[in-house]
Parts: structure tokens; sequence; C-alpha cells
């Protein structure tokens, strides 16, 4: 028969020590900024391919509005349809890293109204050609905008960009900078996040439009 001396004996053998306890406590906060690194990277991540997917797609509905018949806000049903970029930023400039905008080309000039990427009004009979305005968050913005020929030949300080569909084709027709004249054949727009991944949502001339993991 145990007596209590005894029992206190077995129940101070029974417990942690301060340093078993101080361990791993240690071990479950490293872990647990482990598992939450890299859940922020892989968030970031997806959002980053959710952005991309949701540009081709705009690209797509572009593509769609520009060969199917689509009533502009002026009741005119033969205006182009495209989207536009405008990363050109800072004072006094109208671009963004976040924002683009589907928009109707009602006045011809390949480009969105008065450029500005920031805003979409509505009922305002100074800017008819705004469609919808799309931003970026989390993060996530362009990194880069690119045209010309091929992958190969691609100048990369393009600051403004309209990828244009006109009826009944479904080729895209790529302009740079706010030039009417001069078609490109091929346009990257690549996206990073703040975790440094990027990807990249490509167009061509043929109408072909897919986004390129890295």
């Amino acid at each position: 028969m145990f007596n209590i001396y005894q029992k206190q004996k077995i129940n101070k053998k029974a417990g942690f020590t301060l340093v078993e306890l101080l361990v791993t406590i240690s071990i479950f906060v490293i872990l647990t900024g482990v598992v939450l690194f890299n859940s922020n990277s892989f968030d970031s991540t997806v959002l980053l391919n959710n952005f991309g997917y949701d540009i081709a797609l705009t690209i797509k509905q572009a593509q769609s509005f520009g060969v199917n018949v689509r009533e502009d806000n002026t009741g005119n049903f033969s205006s182009s349809t495209g989207v536009y970029f405008n990363t050109n930023i800072g004072p006094n400039e109208n671009g963004s890293l976040t924002n683009f905008i589907l928009y109707t080309d009602i006045n011809g000039d390949k480009k969105y109204a008065d450029g500005n990427v920031n805003i979409c009004p509505t009922g305002d009979t100074s800017n008819l050609e705004c469609i919808q305005k799309y931003s970026m968050r989390n993060g996530t913005h362009i990194e880069s905008i690119c045209a010309g020929n091929d992958n190969n030949d691609c100048d990369s300080n393009i600051k403004k960009l309209s990828i244009i569909f006109t009826r009944p084709s479904l080729e895209a027709n790529i302009f740079i900078n706010d030039e009417s004249q001069q078609r490109r054949a091929y346009a990257k727009i690549t996206l990073a996040a703040s975790n440094g991944a990027s990807t990249s949502v490509i167009v061509t001339s043929a109408g072909q439009i897919y986004v390129k993991n890295k």
C-alpha cells in the first residue's frame, strides 16, 4: 500500500519539466510560422493565376462582342470592342498597374476614350466607351507589357496597349502607345504577385488568347 509520500514522488515524475515545455512550445511556434508562410504564398499564387485568367476571359469577351452583334451606348451595332491597358503612372498621368478597361471603340481611335483606366463613368455623355472597369487586388499587379512580332521580338517598354476586335473577324488588332496605324502581331501582359510569382497573358493577331504560368 502506497503512502502519501510515495504518491507525491510519483506525481512529480509524471509531469513536464520547464525545459521540455519551452522546447515543445518553440517547435509549435516554428511549425505554425512555416505553415502560415506557405499558406500566404499559396494564396498569392492562386490569386495571381485567377487574375491572369480574368484578363484572358475579358479579352475573350471583347472578341465575342466584336464578332457578334452588340449595340453600343450610341445605338450603333458596328463599333469595335477592345481591352485597354495603361501602365503609365505618375504626376498628371492616368494609368494604373492594377486596372484595365473593357470598352467599345465608338470614335475609332483604337484606344479607350481619354485613356484613363481609373474611371469608368456611367451615364457620362463625354465618355460612352466604357463597358466595365476591372481591378486587381492583394498585391497582384501588371509587371510589364510587351508587343512585337513574337516572343523573341517583343518590345518590353510598352506603357499602353489596345487589343481590339472588329466584326466579322476573330483576329486581334494589337496597337501600342495609342498608335492607330501600326499593328503588332503579338502581345504579352505579365502579372506579378506580392510573393514574387508571375504569370503572362498572351494574345496573337490570329486571335489566340492564353495564359502561360511560370
